[in-house]
């Protein structure tokens, strides 16, 4: 069986479609497997400097790596707290 100059090209053609597709599966797989799985419950914001950062241990409170203030971690719920007035 003889190959010609044309089954060449077209086997060339197939290799380099099958060597892209194998990359960029690859690449999607390790975008999936390095994102950031993140929850609020985990975020602090400080209220000086206005960074969001994530601690390094799991607490309640800590410090800003930026401008060294305390920083309290906030509720899940980001919804302003019920006012206390009575209502007439």
């Amino acid at each position: 069986m003889e190959y010609g100059f044309v089954d060449f090209i077209f086997m060339i053609l197939l290799l380099s479609l099958g060597y892209i597709a194998w990359l960029w599966v690859r690449e999607e797989r390790r975008i999936n497997r390095n994102r950031w799985q993140l929850s609020r419950r985990q975020l602090f914001h400080c209220n000086n400097c206005h960074l969001a950062f994530v601690p390094k241990e799991p607490v309640s409170l800590c410090r800003c790596p930026r401008c060294n203030t305390v920083c309290i971690r906030r509720r899940n719920d980001l919804s302003p707290a019920p006012s206390m007035e009575k209502k007439s």
